[in-house]
């Protein structure tokens, strides 16, 4: 198949199909491979491929039983849009994900972790990330880095310090998932997952402010969510803090690392470009 008839293909149909295949169930449980709609899809006899990330929205190519086609994208907490995606100067980034893939389909590149129907060990924690509690630091439109961390935990603060400049001039965003079961760290941490402004309260910690992140401030819905987030990293036994999860923006690649990166400058290229 022509590229030019593999687009023809993914941008002739209408959404109707999409109404009556997603839909037919209202509401369904979570999952930890890929997002219930998705899932659910699945179970009524069609596939779905990964196609790439951008603007904070995973992309897929999904089938019906009849073979009919659809590009959809998904946000981190599981809502679903079907159609185009174009960058803010009008460009396609959805054109440029199914050139991708055609590339890959006919032995142009090596295949994608994120293109195989049943993902490995790194998707699973990559989607469970997406699921876990956590705060978002930056531009909602920005690739973004999953950070497992303790609120009190010194490498965690410089390396958040590191990411501050990217993070204020909306080339990255960072999403702490905080977790621990030492008392400061868990009253902290849920303190952090229930603030109003998260970034603010953050901030006022990491600059000495105590308070800002102080016990009384945690409801108890967020003392469920940090701990758990603390069965998660027990349950993948995750190293560090911090633990730094993302997909690569390039070519959708799965990437992760303990620590804090000596060298961030290698970190920074991988979104910065």
């Amino acid at each position: 198949m022509s590229k030019k008839g593999f687009r023809t293909v993914f941008y002739g149909f209408a959404l109707a199909f999409l109404a009556a295949a997603f839909f037919v169930t209202p509401c369904f449980a979570q999952s930890s491979l890929r997002p219930a709609i998705l899932q659910q899809f699945e179970k009524a006899g069609g596939t779905v491929t990964y196609i790439g990330s951008a603007h904070g929205l995973d992309g897929w190519i999904v089938k019906n039983p009849k073979g009919q086609m659809q590009v959809v994208y998904t946000t981190a907490d599981g809502a679903l849009l079907a159609g185009m995606l174009f960058d803010p100067d009008g460009v396609s980034l959805t054109e440029k994900q199914l050139e991708a893939y055609h590339n890959r389909m006919t032995g142009a590149q090596a295949p994608l972790p994120g293109a195989q129907k049943s993902p490995g060990g790194a998707e699973k924690l990559y989607a469970e990330a997406a699921q876990a509690g956590w705060v978002a630091l930056g531009d909602s439109a920005a690739p973004y880095l999953y950070v497992f961390m303790n609120v009190n935990c010194d490498h965690c603060q410089a390396y958040w310090k590191d990411l501050q400049g990217p993070v204020k001039s909306g080339q990255l965003q960072v999403r702490l998932v905080p977790f621990g079961d030492v008392p400061a760290n868990r009253d902290g941490g849920a303190a952090l997952l229930s603030a109003a402004d998260p970034a603010a309260a953050w901030a006022a910690y990491v600059g000495g402010d105590k308070e800002a992140l102080g016990k009384d401030k945690a409801t108890p819905a967020a003392y469920k969510k940090i701990d758990a987030n603390t069965a998660l990293v027990k349950k993948w036994k995750l190293p560090g803090p911090p633990f730094s999860l993302f997909r690569r923006p390039s070519d959708g690649k799965l990437m992760a690392f303990a620590g804090k990166p000596e060298n961030m400058m290698l970190l920074l290229a991988d979104f910065l470009k």
